[in-house]
């Protein structure tokens, strides 16, 4: 694996080449300031709702953003494969700037709290917006297919940095100001993204290619819609991966409430305190996201989940013991940690053990069922309160996951038993270092769409001039390499690969491979190999810079 000093510069490399094109500079600039504002905006509200409307109604009016906007955000997923996708973002973020500009102005002035809460939940719907249309409109702005893995990298970082930024910035202007000022604050952060995508456009350079987007859906969008919930029903094992993934969601949920209640209730420390618990939830994230590397081809993940859930439920006990106020942003960052390698151990499951054929659409039901975990908990909140004051549902809240994991044990275990794991795969494709930093559930999903192929002595694998759909990964025998009938080496050593020059500049195979023994080669298919390496900055650098060498040795 790679090192924190690769990994970061490889962040700094990434982040350069994204802002060397134009429109993706603007396109991932907004998207940071949408990450700092949806996450700053999320704590400004319901600290308003704690001040205005009273400790109670914090979770109604969570409950009350959250459940418009989990209808939403199926139908809103769709818009970008019907509608022109830089209209849609550009719609996207007008819409939550002139509602956030309305509950700000409402805040400000003290309108009425039912004028603050209409426009904060048209806020929280429009943001389902921004997400989806992002994600489609990169490939049509991206020059190439690793300028379009920097973008994908960067939008990585802006979510995560927006993620903790956001927290940050509301717990510094509370510390002298309303939760009005920060909404406010907020508005100008988006209606600047708004300035930002406002003149994007998807035209191509002439001479360059770019990735196709994706076909545009046939059907309604709740026919669309149906199809992942229909294959959720028909499947025991998705239903219970599902379950799982959504208690994580639950707890989330219940902390954004939580944490404001602790904050002015518990540890007296007021709206910057309940940022700072909300800005080192986010802090555990990024923390957790570094952990989840050491489950690449863990053989048994059912374990790992389980130890997630007691870390953050162990780490929820000791703060509602209590704690200082000191301690409890660190004891935060654990629950964190384990909530982020907790949801990669389970979607790392849920590929193992769910058929291919309906992989995506559980995925997709998985998402919009998030929303309904978060609202779920968020109002979980206001009554466990009433019935068990603040410190007894902390305590209550800590053996949430604990429970629940201890409830799906058994099935959990026997699906992990049964779970086929690629270890032959997994080991070949270890041994290559573009494939370094990929992410658990990318690198094992890679491992799972890769096939075997026996070539025999003299057998042509790859002839020059042909177009290029495969990716090769030799584990034993040995093949020669030409170009106009020139030898130009011998690949004898598990692990050395070829064909990646074909896929990655989209060009006709630049040289001709033949078998000189029996040979047995893992392959990947075009789409497989590059959905990976567009997925990691350094896989794609790595994968670049073995192809512009082997592409100047056979200029040679």
């Amino acid at each position: 694996m790679t090192g924190p000093t690769d990994r970061l510069n490889t962040t700094l490399r990434v982040v350069r080449e994204v802002l060397g094109n134009p429109a993706l500079r603007r396109v991932e600039l907004a998207f940071f300031g949408f990450n700092v504002a949806e996450s700053g905006a999320w704590i400004a509200i319901l600290l308003y709702a704690y001040l205005a409307t009273g400790a109670a109604s914090v979770g109604l009016v969570a409950l009350a953003q959250l459940v418009p906007a989990g209808l939403c955000a199926p139908l809103a997923a769709t818009l970008g494969d019907r509608y022109p996708r830089e209209r849609v973002l550009l719609g996207g973020y007008l819409l939550v700037s002139l509602m956030l500009g309305l509950t700000a102005l409402a805040m400000l002035r003290g309108w009425p709290a039912i004028a603050v809460y209409l426009p904060a939940i048209g806020a929280a719907m429009s943001l389902t917006l921004i997400r989806p249309a992002q994600g489609a409109l990169l490939p049509s702005l991206a020059r190439s297919p690793a300028e379009l893995t920097a973008a994908n990298a960067v939008s990585s970082i802006a979510e995560a940095g927006g993620l903790l930024a956001g927290p940050l910035v509301a717990a510094a202007i509370l510390a002298f100001w309303s939760p009005g000022t920060v909404l406010a604050a907020l508005t100008l952060v988006t209606a600047t993204s708004t300035l930002l995508v406002l003149g994007v456009r998807h035209a191509v350079p002439p001479g360059t290619r770019r990735p196709t987007p994706h076909a545009p859906l046939r059907g309604s969008h709740l026919a669309i819609v149906m199809e992942g919930f229909h294959a959720l029903a028909r499947d025991r094992d998705a239903r219970l991966l599902v379950a799982v993934l959504s208690s994580r969601m639950l707890m989330i949920g219940i902390t954004d409430v939580l944490f404001v209640l602790l904050a002015f209730d518990l540890f007296k420390t007021g709206e910057a305190g309940a940022a700072i618990l909300s800005a080192a939830l986010g802090a555990g994230g990024l923390m957790g996201g570094a952990a989840a590397f050491l489950l690449v081809g863990h053989p048994r993940i059912a374990p790992v989940l389980a130890a997630c859930a007691a870390a953050c439920g162990a780490a929820f006990a000791v703060i509602g013991a209590p704690v200082s106020s000191l301690a409890a942003p660190a004891l935060v960052v654990v629950a964190g940690t384990g909530l982020t390698v907790m949801d990669v151990a389970g979607r790392t499951i849920l590929q193992r053990a769910i058929d291919d054929k309906v992989l995506a659409r559980v995925f997709g039901i998985l998402e919009g069922l998030a929303m309904w975990a978060l609202a779920l908990g968020s109002i979980l909140v206001t009554a466990v309160v009433a019935i068990a004051g603040l410190q007894g549902s902390v305590l209550v809240f800590a053996t949430v996951l604990p429970v629940l994991l201890a409830l799906a044990w058994p099935a959990l275990k026997e699906l992990d038993r049964r779970a086929v794991v690629p270890v032959r795969e997994l080991d070949l494709l270890g041994r290559l270092r573009l494939f370094d930093a990929l992410y658990p559930a990318t690198m094992e999903s890679l491992a799972q769409h890769a096939g075997w192929e026996a070539a025999p002595a003299g057998a042509q694998i790859i002839r020059e001039g042909e177009p290029g759909d495969r990716f090769y990964v030799l584990e034993s025998g040995a093949v020669t390499v030409s170009k106009e009938g020139r030898f130009l080496r011998r690949l004898t050593t598990p692990g050395d690969s070829f064909g990646e020059i074909a896929l990655l500049r989209d060009i006709p195979r630049t040289a001709t491979i033949v078998a000189d023994e029996p040979t047995v080669l893992l392959v990947l298919d075009r789409s497989s190999f590059l959905s990976a390496v567009t997925g990691s900055p350094a896989a794609a650098e790595a994968a670049d810079r073995v192809a512009a060498a082997r592409i100047e040795d056979r200029d040679l």
